[in-house]
């Protein structure tokens, strides 16, 4: 039987099930509220958070809850897929989402100074 038979015959017009589902159908219980709240505190205070737990605990989908509700104008998110790249590696990632070549000696993000 195919998926598309399946979806008909329970009546769904979309997949049930999957990573597109959006966070505001979901059923929200007290520890995704609080994965949100500490996840909006962290943008709030300008600092950085890491979110862990196990599979299925509902991490993705907490953060995805915050960031939908982000202004896209005043925040820029940044999805590092492999967490073994280290710090030299998130550095390397936020200088070049922001335009600039990380150097090989340093990764910092300076404002460009006027020349006198």
């Amino acid at each position: 039987m195919s998926i598309e038979r399946l979806q008909a015959h329970y009546g769904f017009g979309r997949m049930p099930f999957g990573r597109d589902l959006a966070p505001g159908i979901l059923h929200p219980h007290a520890a995704h509220n609080e994965a949100v709240a500490r996840i909006s505190w962290c943008i709030a205070a300008r600092s950085i958070g890491v979110v862990t737990g196990e599979v299925g605990a509902g991490k993705t989908i907490s953060v995805r809850t915050v960031l939908s509700g982000l202004d896209t104008s005043r925040h820029t998110v940044i999805y590092l897929a492999n967490p073994l790249i280290g710090v030299r590696g998130i550095h390397e990632a936020i200088v070049t989402t922001f335009g600039a070549a990380p150097t090989n000696l340093s990764s910092r993000l300076v404002a460009n100074q006027p020349t006198r």
